[in-house]
């Protein structure tokens, strides 16, 4: 099949969002499909409605007369503003058969998002612009459905887990859980209010007795947020035991993940997190939000916890099992390793999000009301 891929920017981010978009190409294209991505330049998300209301579609280049539209068109549904009332336009480019939506988290459904009612009309109008979803999880298809895609077919593409390979065996697992010392904590995530890292702090300040260190990792895109968190530590006297390293990738990102104990993510909502699936591999029981996908990536007292983002105490008692009983700790990790080694790899997953995109590449286009894309049927939906 020949697919275009359209986001925001280069899929070079580190983002998990991006790391997501950027496996699942790199995976289709290793079964054999051409894909080509075209990265839109970023905007305010109100600048890029009042863009796309009065300029019409942002990739406006035409192709010459002998090249072929796409079997597919696949949009990361961030770009919705920037698309939202011009993808059924005639000179839309790049054209396909069939346009379908890659959907991470629905912006207007984020805990406390901003003018959340009109960017869920925007968010509406760009679901009912397209003619399939794939979600990154079933909780992200139910807020899909819930507002207005139901007569959408969709999805659930859950990401596969070998874009990292840890090299961890039972031996580490085991001298990393009985060693002495600090409960050594990993927060990776970007440091801004959403992800929850002051609440990760209030619960840690709420148990003195614990020792623990604690390394964030993650963009410090958002100044003002990390003044205040550097005021918190200051106020909790954590200077000395908590190391903040923005961004790390490859060696040194792993690096970290191998020398700690547990990954914490405290985050408002999360749809289904990367950072808490590379953790499993690395053997890394997970604190991570009740609230979103989290629970259809691991089990809840298994191979971790999830909790309430707002109930610093449940996080408390959470970080206290793990500092003071290492057999618990010990049991958790050795769970998380066996977990992460039966998820789904990239290929599989690109596998079935081939087979739903066959089937609505194979729709006939032009459908009444539905031109210049085509219905993608009702193959693999849900």
């Amino acid at each position: 099949m020949r697919i275009a891929f359209v986001g925001y920017g280069s899929l070079e981010q580190v983002s998990g969002g991006y790391i997501y978009d950027r496996a699942l190409v790199g995976a289709l294209r290793s079964l054999g499909h051409e894909v080509d991505v075209f990265g839109l330049r970023g905007r305010r998300y109100f600048h890029a409605v009042a863009r796309n209301l009065v300029r019409g579609h942002p990739v406006r280049t035409r192709p010459a007369p002998e090249v072929p539209a796409y079997d597919v068109v696949i949009q990361d549904e961030l770009v919705h503003p920037s698309v939202f009332r011009s993808n059924r336009a005639l000179t839309a480019w790049p054209r396909g058969r069939s346009l379908l939506a890659l959907v991470h988290n629905l912006r207007s459904r984020q805990p406390g998002e901003r003018l959340a009612a009109l960017k869920a009309r925007v968010e509406r109008r760009y679901l009912h612009s397209v003619d399939g979803v794939i979600a990154v999880c079933e909780e992200t298809l139910a807020d899909v459905r819930a507002l207005g895609g139901n007569a959408v077919p969709g999805v659930v593409i859950h990401p596969g887990r070998d874009h990292v390979m840890p090299d961890v065996d039972d031996r580490l697992i085991e001298e990393r859980s009985r060693a002495p010392g600090p409960l050594r904590v990993l927060y990776a995530g970007a440091v801004r209010r959403g992800k929850g890292l002051h609440r990760l702090l209030d619960a840690l300040a709420q148990e003195p007795r614990i020792d623990f260190t604690l390394d964030v990792v993650g963009s410090l895109g958002w100044p003002r947020y990390a003044r205040a968190i550097r005021r918190r530590l200051t106020r909790f006297g954590f200077e000395s035991r908590v190391r903040i390293h923005g961004e790390r990738t490859g060696a040194a990102l792993s690096s970290l993940f191998r020398q700690s104990h547990v990954l914490a993510l405290p985050s408002d909502r999360e749809a289904y997190p990367l950072s808490c699936l590379e953790a499993l591999g690395f053997g890394l029981p997970v604190l991570a939000p009740s609230a979103g996908g989290a629970g259809e990536m691991f089990t809840h007292g298994r191979e971790g916890f999830l909790l309430d983002p707002h109930d610093v105490e449940a996080w408390a008692r959470a970080l206290r099992t793990l500092a003071t009983d290492r057999d618990a700790l010990r049991a958790m990790a050795g769970a998380a390793v066996a977990r992460w080694r039966a998820h789904s790899t990239w290929r599989e997953a690109a596998a079935a999000a081939a087979a739903f995109i066959e089937a609505a590449a194979a729709a006939s286009p032009f459908t009444e009301g539905r031109a210049p894309y085509a219905s993608a049927g009702a193959a693999q939906s849900r």
